[in-house]
């Protein structure tokens, strides 16, 4: 009885390690986020929290945009290299994909600054310049995490995580403090803190390939055979591409349309509502995903069992549930005590917007709930179904953000995210619900719109 009890025992205490380590990651990174808000707030005027706050909207365009989708191929694509013995191949194209998209940034970022100072954004030419190179930075150490976390090192990958989401706002505050209350301090702070962080993010995936390729079967160079691994990865990877842009559009329409007819400490002040509304669903998608997602898809396997893709299914059933259930306790708290919450996080010259939290706050609980929906296409190796409800999502958002904040300011911009992020949600059920029942009647490779119909 007690040979029978042993593995049962290992492999739950085994996944509670490992879910501690994800719930403590998203952790750190939620305090290192609020943390930056806290004390850049309180040195920073609303117009300059404003400045950085666009800036941050570009960081996010290069680093989960660009490298993002990368890093879902990566992820996907370890264990599957894993079985086949081939994980020479791996880190070979990996590491070249890597090092050309940073490049590549790197130099984007030069040209932009060129842009600016030959337009009327000569202001924004540092600020946005830097903000790109943080972007990059912070993408491609996220690449390496990418596979470290298809790895299932979670303890690692926790680490780099909270130690780049709390250094980053402490290195900022310390420039301001030093030399001027600014964005522009502020943002240089932020790119030598994602350095510090890339360095050791770069020694420990060092030490790992050298670990894993010594258990690895493949013991071959052939270049052919990564390329064609390459191109298997792209075709993975290039959907999560193709709608990364939109994503970024739905993320940050709203500090771009009140910039367009508002001035900087309007977006300032606005922008403290919205990281208290949209990133604790953020926090709660994200632990669920990097909790999930990588027993999701070692359930699925290479789709060729249908059992297995059951299985794989009911876990993210389940995930998008508890989802669901978290949102609507903190839409309910934010409902009573808005004022408190962003003075607490703040001061009183960004308690203007407050009253919106709640409302704001259910728009992305929509939006999020379609992300952890979308999981379900993710697992069928099917994510290009997901590009059309992003595209037109997202140009939804962008139009009525732009339109609703010329008619009726920071109340229409939140409108016309709750519009956008309902109308997601209900495409990505819609689709779920298609791959969930009518699997068992169909093939998994087989076409999932006709399914979803």
């Amino acid at each position: 009885m007690d040979l029978r009890i042993r593995p049962w025992l290992h492999r739950i205490l085994s996944a509670k390690a490992e879910a501690l380590w994800v719930l403590s990651g998203q952790t750190g990174n939620a305090l290192g986020i609020l943390l930056g808000m806290k004390i850049l707030t309180q040195f920073l005027n609303p117009y300059e929290f404003g400045r950085l706050s666009v800036a941050n909207t570009v960081v996010l365009l290069i680093s989960v945009s660009v490298f993002g989708p990368l890093g879902h191929g990566f992820m996907r694509f370890w264990s599957i290299s894993h079985d086949r013995g081939r994980m020479k191949d791996f880190f070979f194209i990996t590491d070249r994909y890597a090092g050309w998209l940073l490049l590549m940034v790197l130099l984007g970022s030069l040209a932009f600054a060129f842009l600016c100072s030959v337009t009327t954004w000569h202001g924004y030419q540092s600020l946005m310049a830097v903000a790109l190179m943080v972007g990059a930075s912070r993408g491609y150490f996220g690449l390496k995490l990418a596979v470290l976390l298809g790895a299932r090192k979670r303890k690692i990958v926790a680490l780099m995580n909270s130690g780049a989401a709390i250094l980053k706002p402490l290195m900022a505050a310390l420039l301001v403090i030093l030399l001027t209350p600014s964005a522009d301090c502020a943002i240089w702070g932020y790119l030598i803190a994602t350095w510090v962080i890339l360095l050791v993010v770069e020694h420990y995936y060092r030490n790992f390939i050298k670990e894993d390729l010594k258990h690895s079967l493949n013991g071959s160079d052939n270049t052919l055979d990564a390329r064609k691994m390459g191109k298997e990865i792209l075709a993975f990877s290039w959907p999560f591409c193709a709608w990364g842009i939109f994503v970024w559009i739905h993320q940050s329409c709203d500090r771009w349309s009140l910039l367009a007819f508002h001035s900087a400490d309007v977006v300032g002040a606005f922008s403290v509502v919205a990281l208290l509304a949209a990133y604790p669903l953020m926090f709660a998608s994200g632990f669920m995903l990097n909790l999930f997602m990588p027993v999701a898809y070692a359930r699925a396997g290479d789709l060729s069992s249908p059992v297995a893709l059951k299985s794989a299914y009911k876990l993210i059933l389940m995930m998008s549930a508890l989802y669901g259930l978290g949102s609507l306790v903190l839409i309910i708290l934010f409902a009573l005590f808005h004022e408190t919450v962003v003075l607490l996080m703040s001061r009183s010259e960004y308690v203007r917007f407050s009253y919106l939290l709640p409302t704001l706050t259910l728009s992305w609980a929509f939006f999020y709930l379609g992300e952890s929906l979308a999981a379900f296409g993710f697992v069928a190796k099917k994510p290009k179904i997901y590009i059309l409800p992003k595209v037109i999502s997202a140009i939804m958002a962008a139009l009525g953000s732009f339109y609703f904040s010329f008619e009726m300011g920071a109340r229409g911009v939140v409108w016309a995210l709750g519009i956008s992020g309902i109308f997601y949600a209900t495409w990505c059920a819609i689709i779920a619900y298609g791959l969930f029942v009518k699997m068992s009647t169909h093939s998994p490779n087989s076409d999932p719109l006709e399914q979803a119909q």
